[in-house]
């Protein structure tokens, strides 16, 4: 009987062991360096602002995978969040808005040939602030290029003071 009780005790034991480790994460390791290809990645989504504002739907075009899709959250009229999806299209602009679109920080997570780009930003409507958020890019790294799959963003019309960084110099893409 002693030795029945004793095997269960060990069982027991080692099933609360077993159970008890850690299970490994599927983030990718935090490193002090940047990833070899930080640098392109973050040179594709200024290009991808810069483009935004020049209402350029071409070079738009030129940095995203065909068939990925925007959805944006915003505040709705009534209350809570209104969230829109859409297809990225290559459709001309027609807006007469002159629109300009800065971020900051920009956290960049990569694995194998996909990467996502979480960075607060501001965007500028006719010279004004109209509201900031935090951008969200997918990317994929297709024939050894790095291509905009997908893009979320919050609209937050109140979040600028929380949200500005208070190094100005830390603003990307850098032209004016």
């Amino acid at each position: 009987m002693t030795r029945i009780l004793m095997l269960i005790i060990a069982v027991c034991i080692c099933a609360v062991c077993i159970c008890a480790r850690p299970i490994a994460s599927a983030r990718p390791p935090q490193s002090s360096s940047p990833h070899p290809d930080e640098a392109a990645i973050l040179a594709l989504v200024d290009r991808f602002m810069l483009a935004v504002g020049d209402k350029d739907p071409a070079a738009m075009a030129a940095l995203r995978l065909e068939g990925g899709f925007t959805i944006t959250e915003r505040p709705a009229p009534s209350g809570g969040t209104l969230v829109s999806r859409r297809v990225f299209t290559s459709a001309a602009s027609t807006r007469t808005t002159e629109y300009r679109e800065r971020y900051w920080d920009p956290t960049v997570l990569v694995r194998g040939s996909i990467a996502v780009v979480w960075t607060p930003y501001e965007l500028w409507a006719d010279g004004k602030t109209s509201h900031c958020g935090i951008d969200v890019f997918d990317l994929m790294k297709e024939q050894g290029v790095w291509k905009i799959a997908n893009a979320m963003w919050t609209v937050e019309p109140d979040a600028c003071p929380a949200l500005r960084p208070k190094d100005p110099s830390r603003i990307r893409p850098a032209r004016e």
